[in-house]
């Protein structure tokens, strides 16, 4: 339970961040959260931007909903690249992947273990080191841990969906309001 003093506390701290005061900074702020690691806000400010041009949105609502169009065409091309990483990915089980999780550790283990028994002979050939993932591989990995393993694909189709939904939610709403009111100049 909240205590009066720490309402209080709260509320003067709520007067305090206010966060962004400019359109290109509230704008900026709000895709804060849309960019993961790897993605460039370079290309969603150019995609962002060939939105504005085509449908030239006059006032916030507008500009809002060409907005919406861009971070729904920007999440349907990321769930594409996504797809394209699940496919590449054996087909397992999360139990499967948790047991190949733990088995890996164990073999780590007994690694480090045999590192030190006092053996002054090297290993003849020393492991390779695991390629880095990509951002997308990345993503495609926790989306398949996160979706129940064989699921994945319906998951994704799912999300899919309601992401044409939004972005053509949007442009009927961009529609009929400009055809209510003249472009901006």
């Amino acid at each position: 339970m909240t205590t009066a003093k720490q309402t209080a506390a709260n509320r003067r701290n709520a007067q305090r961040s206010t966060g962004p005061k400019t359109t290109a900074g509230k704008a900026a702020s709000s895709r804060n959260a849309l960019l993961l690691p790897g993605e460039s806000r370079r290309a969603f400010r150019r995609l962002f931007r060939s939105f504005l041009a085509e449908y030239h949105p006059s006032g916030p609502l507008q500009e809002f909903l060409v907005e919406q169009l861009a971070i729904a065409y920007w999440k349907l091309s990321r769930l594409t690249r996504i797809e394209a990483h699940v496919y590449r990915q054996p087909p397992t089980t999360n139990t499967n992947l948790l047991r190949q999780l733990r088995e890996a550790l164990l073999a780590r283990h007994d690694d480090d273990n045999d590192d030190h028994n006092g053996d002054p002979e090297p290993d003849p050939e020393p492991e390779s080191p695991q390629p880095a993932l990509t951002p997308d591989e990345a993503i495609a990995r926790t989306y398949i841990r996160d979706s129940a393993g064989p699921n994945t694909l319906a998951h994704l189709s799912y999300y899919e969906m309601r992401l044409e939904r939004t972005f053509f939610r949007a442009w009927r709403e961009l529609h009929r309001l400009q055809a209510k009111s003249p472009p901006a100049s």
